[in-house]
């Protein structure tokens, strides 16, 4: 009776174990159905997604500008806001005529006399900053001689910059050349022109162009 109960017993495991009765942990992953992610692996993997830089750093990026009327201001808010870079409002110690013709006077003589402005402030740390954008209107075919003292103030050996101004229709006129003299050991990108009547009546209109001309540079997607 016993040696019966004992075969029985073992056709009993033999079954079992035939139709997959061990234990599931000790069965080996099917390799082919990957595990189903969670809503934690997927939001991992968001974050890892969004945090892939673009063509260019994006970050220490200093914005730079010069301007009078207001216009240029308008353009180097729409880049520091694109690109998260910092504003520098760049001013001299002297005011400038608001009189269009004192100021276009002056603004000539300034060039006559290869002036030097005397700036009212200075960027508390040029060092932190890998990328300056560097801003002015168009005065007499280049930059304002307020832009030559800022640049001629600091080292931008090694570092990325690019030019923007506002204009009547001289676009950057001889400007990106006079910036490549002064700071030729700068990397120096092709600049944006926006008229002033854009910035100040178009903004619309205006902030797409500096959208545009950011992804062709690699600043923003």
């Amino acid at each position: 009776m016993k040696r019966m109960t004992a075969l029985l017993l073992t056709l009993l495991m033999a079954f079992l174990t035939a139709c997959g009765g061990t234990p599931a942990q000790n069965n080996p992953p099917d390799e082919s159905n990957p595990p189903i992610s969670t809503p934690a692996d997927d939001d991992a993997a968001a974050a890892d997604k969004k945090s892939e830089p673009t063509d260019r750093e994006t970050s220490n990026i200093l914005v730079a500008y010069f301007s009078h009327t207001g216009n240029t201001e308008v353009i180097a808010s729409m880049i520091a806001e694109q690109t998260g870079g910092d504003l520098f409002h760049v001013e001299t110690t002297t005011v400038y005529p608001e009189e269009y013709n004192d100021l276009i006077a002056q603004a000539r003589q300034e060039q006559d006399d290869d002036a030097r402005p005397e700036l009212a402030s200075s960027v508390a740390d040029m060092d932190a900053y890998d990328t300056v954008f560097i801003g002015y209107p168009n005065w007499w075919g280049t930059m304002p001689m307020t832009m030559f003292t800022f640049l001629e103030s600091y080292d931008f050996s090694g570092k990325t910059v690019v030019p923007f101004c506002t204009h009547k229709g001289s676009a950057l006129g001889s400007s990106d050349s006079d910036i490549a003299e002064l700071i030729p050991d700068a990397e120096l990108l092709d600049g944006l022109a926006v008229r002033g009547q854009t910035a100040q009546n178009r903004q619309d209109e205006a902030r797409e162009a500096v959208a545009d001309w950011l992804r062709e540079g690699g600043f923003i997607e």
